[in-house]
């Protein structure tokens, strides 16, 4: 009975062993979970690199270089996935249309689970986005339902007036698609104004987000804590480059779930 009992032990063992590997295995499956998302998309290559043209209209591309993919550590037998469509396919350095798309996958074999798409929620211009990555912090709303995030970064083109940011969105399942709960909160901002030279203001902002016990409308709600800190550069008599810097300002704010989203105030909001 104790060998039959341990070799019941090994087989049920054996049979859940390659859940974790497909799991770990996310880049090496990106391919056929685009193909089982987007059944007869066809390949093509691109001024940057390898394009998957999605069938229907209006047209749309993916680069396969672009695709964020990672397992959900909240749910293993989940796999995320970041996707920027593009409008054209080739790129356009100043102004380049696309839409964003989420898509939960099973770990174990090409099967898309939810998905999301927000028309033109990607769009580059002056202010280009540089990259997608999923956030996959633990984000656990309630006893049954944990978020996961996007966040979506961006860099502006003028030497003169640099700047850079990061969003961050939430994102539960919903049935067969998934609904955004907090949109376009600014957890990271960075920006200045100077003569290229040395005189000129900087200014840079960091926030985190936590869970707080208290609930609304079902939901925890959400505590940001802010650090804003500015600096000033000077041109010295003696032609040196001075760096000013003011002490850093922290502040904490709580987003409330009004049932359908967190309010996020105008002054933590990042680019729309």
């Amino acid at each position: 009975m104790r060998a039959a009992r341990r070799c019941l032990l090994l087989s049920l063992l054996s049979m859940a062993a390659p859940l974790p590997a497909m799991a770990a295995d996310c880049q090496s499956r990106v391919y056929d979970l685009l193909q089982a998302a987007y059944p007869g998309a066809q390949g093509e290559t691109g001024d940057n690199g390898e394009l998957l043209r999605l069938p229907g209209s209006p047209a749309r591309w993916i680069n396969l270089g672009e695709v964020v993919c990672k397992v959900w550590p909240a749910a293993p037998d989940k796999t995320l996935l970041a996707l920027k469509l593009q409008h054209e396919a080739a790129t356009d350095p100043e102004v380049e249309p696309a839409d964003l798309e989420l898509l939960v996958a099973d770990s174990a074999r090409p099967r898309i689970l939810q998905r999301y798409r927000e028309a033109n929620a990607l769009d580059s211009d002056a202010i280009r986005v540089s990259g997608l990555s999923l956030d996959t912090a633990r984000y656990r709303l309630d006893e049954r339902t944990t978020a996961f995030g996007l966040r979506v970064s961006y860099t502006g083109a003028s030497r003169a007036n640099p700047y850079s940011s990061t969003s961050l969105s939430l994102y539960v399942p919903d049935g067969a698609g998934l609904r955004p709960v907090l949109s376009r909160l600014q957890v990271a901002l960075d920006r200045g104004e100077w003569d290229t030279q040395c005189a000129g203001e900087f200014e840079s902002v960091q926030r985190t987000v936590a869970i707080d016990g208290k609930r609304d409308h079902g939901y925890a709600g959400l505590l940001v804590a802010s650090s804003a800190s500015t600096h000033r550069n000077e041109q010295e008599s003696d032609g040196q480059c001075s760096n000013v810097e003011s002490p850093a300002r922290k502040s904490r704010e709580r987003l409330y779930y009004d049932g359908r989203e967190y309010a996020v105030p105008p002054a933590l909001r990042g680019l729309d």
